[in-house]
C-alpha cells in the first residue's frame, strides 16, 4: 500500500489528536495549495519511460509501470500524445475530506450531491460543510471489490421534479447472489433523504458503473464485464454485462434500441463489447456518449459511443489480460469492431470524465479532462474533432488517485480523490491562479 504523503499524514495525525472525524474533520481549516504557473507539470511524452520515472521519483513508487508491451498503433496520434506546454496557470483548493466517493453531481443550489462507494450519500457545499448520510438510501450488504454504491445524477429537469438517478451492486442479504440496480429517487425539498425510490432495472449480470443522461432523456449506463481475465460476455448479446444499456427515464426500453426484436440479444443493449468503463459523459458540443475504459493490463481507451457498435473487449486490445496473456494474441483490429480515438499503455485506469465549457479557464475550453486511479493526475487531452493531439499531466505531485472531475457551476474544476484507507479522499477545486488568496497557515505543525 502506498505510504500517505506528508500533507496527508499531517491531516491525518490533526484528526487524531483533536479526536475528529467524517463531517468534523471535513470542516475544519484547510491551507490552500500553492499556484501552479503555466506549463506542463511534466515534460515529455505520454506513457514514456521518462513519465514513469517521474511517477516514482514524486510518489515512491509507479502503479502503471511499463511492461514493455507496446502494439503498433492504426493510426498516428492514436496513443502517445506529445506532452502539451500549457499556458493556463492555476490554484487548487482542498475543499472537503470525506470517505471513499464514486459519483457526483451538482444540484441547481451548488452544492455536490455524492455517492460513496461504502454505501449513502451526502451533500457537499461549495464552502466544504459535509452533511450527514442522507436517510432512505439503499443499504450495501458486504461491499466488496467489483460492488458497492456507484454512480448519481441530477435530472437535468430537476428543478421541476427533483429527481435523481443512481446505480449500485450489492447482495440483498449475506447469503444472496449480488444484483446490480439502477433506480431514481426525489430529493427531499430540506435535502436530507431520498424519497419515493424506485427501481428501473435490475440483474445478476449488470454492474451499473456510470449513468448519464442522454438529450433526448433517455439514460445510458456503463454495465461492467468480468473483472478478471474477461471471457465471452462483452460479445455475447444475451447478456448485459460488458455493455452499455440503454433505457427510458422509467425503466422502460427505447423502441428505436438496436436489438428490440431480436429474440438472442437484450432488449436494453446499446452497444457491446467493453470490459470497465468509469468515465462516461454526453458530448455537449454533439450530443455524443463519449466514455474512457478501463481494459485489464495497459491499452485503457478512450471512444466514441454509438449505436449498435461494437467496442472489441475481448477479441481485440492494445493491452494483455490480468494474467499477462495477449488478448486474443495480440490482436488490434478486427473488421466491424471500432478503434478507439485514444488509447493508453501502461494503464492510467481512466475514471471521471468533464468536457470543459466554463469561462474561469478559457485556454481549456473545449479540452477533455480525465481522471486516472493509477495513473494518479488528471489528463488534460486537446482535440481536434475526434483526435487527440495534445496531453498534459495534472496533480502528478499530488500522488493521489483521482476518481471524479466535474465543471462546477461556478465554471471551476472539481477533482475527487480515491485513495484506500487510511489515507484521507478529497475534494479539490482547481480555480484560476489570479486572484487566489494567499495560503493559510495551519495551526498546529506535523
Amino acid at each position: 500500500m502506498k505510504s500517505t504523503s506528508p500533507q496527508g499524514a499531517f491531516w491525518v495525525g490533526l484528526a487524531v489528536a483533536a479526536g475528529l472525524s467524517g463531517a468534523a474533520w471535513s470542516q475544519q481549516p484547510k491551507p490552500a495549495i500553492p499556484q501552479f504557473p503555466p506549463g506542463p507539470d511534466f515534460p515529455g511524452v505520454a506513457g514514456s519511460a521518462a513519465e514513469n520515472a517521474r511517477i516514482t521519483a514524486l510518489c515512491g513508487r509507479n502503479r502503471n509501470a511499463n511492461d514493455g508491451y507496446s502494439p503498433t498503433p492504426a493510426f498516428p496520434g492514436q496513443t502517445r500524445a506529445p506532452i502539451l506546454r500549457g499556458t493556463q496557470g492555476y490554484a487548487v483548493q482542498s475543499v472537503a475530506r470525506i470517505d471513499r466517493p464514486f459519483g457526483a453531481d451538482f444540484l441547481p443550489d451548488g452544492k455536490m450531491l455524492i455517492s460513496f462507494r461504502n454505501g449513502g450519500m451526502r451533500t457537499v457545499s461549495r464552502e466544504g460543510v459535509v452533511s450527514d448520510l442522507l436517510a432512505n438510501v439503499p443499504e450495501m450488504v458486504q461491499p466488496r471489490l467489483g460492488s458497492g454504491m456507484y454512480d448519481v445524477l441530477v435530472d437535468r429537469d430537476f428543478a421541476r421534479n427533483r429527481t435523481i438517478y443512481f446505480t449500485y451492486h450489492t447482495r440483498f442479504a449475506a447469503d444472496a447472489k449480488a444484483m446490480g440496480r439502477i433506480a431514481s429517487a426525489r430529493l427531499s425539498t430540506d435535502e436530507k433523504s431520498l424519497e419515493n425510490v424506485k427501481v428501473l432495472r435490475e440483474g445478476a449480470d449488470i454492474q451499473p458503473r456510470r449513468i448519464v443522461q442522454a438529450r433526448d432523456g433517455t439514460l445510458l449506463i456503463m454495465s461492467a464485464g468480468d473483472l478478471a481475465d474477461v471471457g465471452p460476455d462483452p460479445q455475447t448479446l444475451s447478456t448485459q454485462a460488458g455493455k452499455v444499456l440503454r433505457i427510458n427515464a422509467d425503466g422502460s426500453i427505447p423502441k428505436d434500441n438496436p436489438y428490440v426484436g431480436d429474440a438472442q440479444a437484450n432488449p436494453a443493449v446499446w452497444a457491446l463489447g467493453f470490459r470497465d468503463i468509469h468515465a462516461a459523459l454526453i458530448n455537449p458540443a454533439t450530443g455524443e456518449l463519449w466514455a474512457a475504459e478501463n481494459r485489464p493490463m495497459g491499452g485503457d481507451v478512450l471512444n466514441v459511443i454509438r449505436r449498435g457498435k461494437n467496442y472489441g473487449m475481448s477479441v481485440v486490445g492494445y493491452g494483455r489480460q490480468n494474467s499477462g496473456a495477449l488478448i486474443n494474441g495480440g490482436k488490434t483490429a478486427q473488421a466491424g469492431i471500432e478503434q478507439p480515438l485514444y488509447w493508453w499503455t501502461p494503464s492510467i485506469a481512466p475514471s471521471g470524465i468533464m468536457a470543459y465549457t466554463g469561462q474561469a479557464f478559457p485556454a481549456w475550453r473545449g479540452n477533455l479532462f480525465i481522471g486516472a486511479m493509477s495513473g494518479q493526475q488528471l489528463v488534460r487531452l486537446q482535440m481536434k474533432g475526434e483526435r487527440v493531439v495534445g496531453e498534459e499531466k495534472l496533480l502528478m505531485d499530488r500522488c493521489q488517485r483521482i476518481k471524479l472531475v466535474k465543471q462546477g457551476p461556478d465554471g471551476d474544476i472539481y477533482v475527487l480523490t480515491d485513495e484506500m484507507a487510511p489515507n484521507p479522499n478529497e475534494i479539490l477545486r482547481l480555480v484560476p491562479a489570479k486572484g487566489v488568496p494567499a495560503p493559510r497557515q495551519p495551526a498546529v505543525k506535523p
